[in-house]
């Protein structure tokens, strides 16, 4: 049960760009991620430049590695690989297919479509109350905090979190600069959990790091 939730969605979800997807190692990188994440934790493969060989062969072995730990393995826009390799779930760009063709196109080849988690990005409040629980499994709200990743862009601020809670019909999901330490601070406010990068991955010992965050997302679901 460690930072699970009764919608089986996990609360952690970890996001292995470009640098992690491209290295030799990255087997010894993320499966350790998985083991201490287990069913709490999705990690996402958001690839910009590496090619397409390069991430169906990572995205084959995540979802291979997934299912044996319980995780979930997500591949943010590219539904090819998500079918392809039958991963767990998709996550969707603002400019990315929308959620009913997903839907279409994962029951076209015979895939349960309500099986695969669907996830989109939104940038502001209001844009929550466009999506119901048929289309989508979770938004991911952001940014919240100021971030090197995304340094021309105006903060959130937590206080979004609620307004967009309010309006979702699915769990909502922040990022952008979260830490173990302002963690709690969005899960006040509404929120399901957090998408992390760099909290994961700057870390001296990124397994601790995804324990760390856990340990608050225990903290803060306990009664």
């Amino acid at each position: 049960m460690h930072g699970e939730s009764t919608t089986g969605l996990p609360r952690l979800h970890v996001i292995a760009g470009d640098g992690i997807i491209s290295a030799g190692d990255y087997r010894e990188r993320i499966g350790p991620i998985l083991r201490v994440g287990g069913r709490s934790i999705a990690v996402h493969l958001r690839a910009r430049t590496v090619q397409a060989a390069r991430l169906f062969e990572v995205a084959r072995w995540l979802a291979e590695s997934a299912r044996a730990t319980g995780s979930l393995a997500v591949v943010n826009d590219r539904l090819d690989v998500v079918l392809a390799v039958g991963a767990g779930g998709i996550h969707l760009r603002e400019d990315s297919l929308a959620p009913d063709d997903v839907r279409q196109v994962a029951d076209s080849v015979a895939v349960d479509a309500r099986g695969l988690r669907v996830g989109r990005s939104i940038h502001q409040a209001r844009q929550a109350a466009m999506y119901t629980a048929e289309q989508l499994d979770y938004l991911v709200l952001g940014t919240i905090y100021a971030t090197p990743s995304h340094p021309g862009r105006e903060p959130l601020g937590p206080a979004v979190v609620a307004d967009t809670v309010r309006l979702a019909s699915v769990p909502v999901l922040a990022i952008g600069g979260i830490a173990p330490a302002t963690l709690p601070n969005i899960l006040a406010e509404g929120a399901h959990g957090a998408v992390v990068l760099s909290g994961v991955w700057a870390a001296h010992r990124p397994p601790d790091a995804v324990s760390r965050y856990l340990e608050v997302l225990d903290k803060e679901a306990a009664p």
